[in-house]
């Protein structure tokens, strides 16, 4: 783990960074391995290649850093990412794998109401998705705005939103 956080850090090579990051993203599906990745900084390495300007690198950043989201600790983490995951999903095109990404980490962090109101001017870009998306990117927005709506402090917001 540590050699491939440092093979993401130290290569610009985009090819290389998205192997980096789908064998990163194989090994966080493991709950053992979690930790060990948030303990090596690994969080924010993954979480820096957020903002490379090429879609394929940011997905598999996307992808990996759902894997590790399913622990508390590294939600606590990653949820500094959550407004730029936010402005992605809404600049990618409609259906595509990087707004799906992007959705499916929401999905995960919005489970608890922790990070909702970092979510609330997506609301309308949900909704948006919602209904013009493609059969999975429909099913991935709505489990974000089922999350949300679960939180009686979100309903003003997402009755109000305007699509």
């Amino acid at each position: 783990l540590q050699k491939l956080l440092h093979l993401l850090q130290s290569t610009d090579d985009p090819l290389i960074q998205e192997q980096a990051l789908i064998t990163l993203s194989n090994r966080a599906a493991f709950s053992v391995n979690h930790d060990r990745i948030r303990n090596l900084d690994g969080i924010s390495i993954i979480g820096r290649m957020l903002s490379d300007c090429i879609p394929r690198v940011k997905e598999k950043a996307l992808n990996a850093l759902n894997n590790l989201s399913m622990n508390i600790k590294n939600q606590k983490e990653i949820q500094v990412y959550i407004v730029q995951v936010c402005k992605d999903i809404e600049s990618a095109s409609l259906n595509s794998d990087l707004q799906l990404a992007g959705l499916r980490l929401l999905t995960n962090m919005s489970v608890t109401s922790d990070y909702h109101h970092m979510m609330i001017n997506s609301i309308p870009c949900f909704l948006h998705v919602l209904s013009e998306g493609n059969e999975r990117t429909q099913i991935q927005a709505l489990k974000v705005l089922v999350n949300l709506s679960a939180n009686p402090t979100m309903t003003r917001h997402i009755l109000q939103a305007q699509v």
